[in-house]
């Protein structure tokens, strides 16, 4: 049987930033993401725009693509976790992953909230655990002062680096420019610290919560 990926994502976007390059390596794999929300007050954050980025991305991972919420882009934290929690438990029902990626959580009020919550819905239930689940990062990683828990794991993105960078740009409303990472640079800088890390050229890290060996 094939296995089966789930990433969950407080945004479209952040799935690529944090696994693109290991979900371009997983071309035999089943791929979800489910993201927290698309579309917000800003005028960055048209619905039917960023659903239209989303879409094209999810289509050039191979991957299916849900997401959760209309129009609460920096206002997950307003949905009672209850709310949230219920949501992830019917897709995780649904879907039964074998591996699930979870954003790491940050000072972004939508990252935290989406974190607690993902890490709620995986308690143990019956007749299924996952046999892994990782945090991936954020660019703005390097502005976090708190410790991120979990073992790492490294995966090697050389030969894919700038895959995963035109697929972020197909987020074209989300491309910005220096000093933010969220672009090119930024991506390839991350990349290549990590990659340092461990040995290689470019890489990605993951925080290891739970895995079957």
């Amino acid at each position: 049987m094939d296995k089966r990926i789930l990433v969950i994502a407080p945004h479209a976007d952040d799935e690529v930033l944090g696994c693109g390059g290991y979900l371009l390596h997983q071309r035999h794999a089943l791929k979800k993401v489910v993201v927290g929300t698309i579309g917000g007050m800003d005028v960055r954050q048209d619905f039917k725009v960023r659903k239209e980025e989303f879409e094209l991305v999810c289509h050039k991972l191979e991957a299916a693509g849900s997401w959760l919420f209309e129009n609460m882009d920096a206002m997950l934290d307003t949905i009672p976790s209850r709310e949230l929690i219920t949501s992830l438990d019917y897709e995780i029902d649904r879907y039964r992953p074998d591996e699930i990626f979870i954003n790491y959580r940050s000072h972004h009020q939508d990252h935290a909230k989406m974190y607690e919550c993902a890490m709620a819905s995986l308690r143990l239930r019956e007749g299924y655990r996952p046999k892994f689940v990782a945090l991936y990062e954020y660019p703005f990683i390097t502005n976090e002062t708190e410790e991120v828990d979990g073992g790492k794991a490294y995966h090697d993105i050389t030969d894919v680096i700038n895959e995963k960078v035109h697929l972020f740009n197909l987020y074209r409303s989300q491309v910005r420019k220096a000093p933010s990472p969220l672009n090119e640079e930024g991506i390839k800088s991350l990349a290549h610290v990590r990659g340092m890390e461990c040995g290689v050229k470019f890489a990605e890290k993951f925080y290891i919560q739970k895995m079957m060996v």
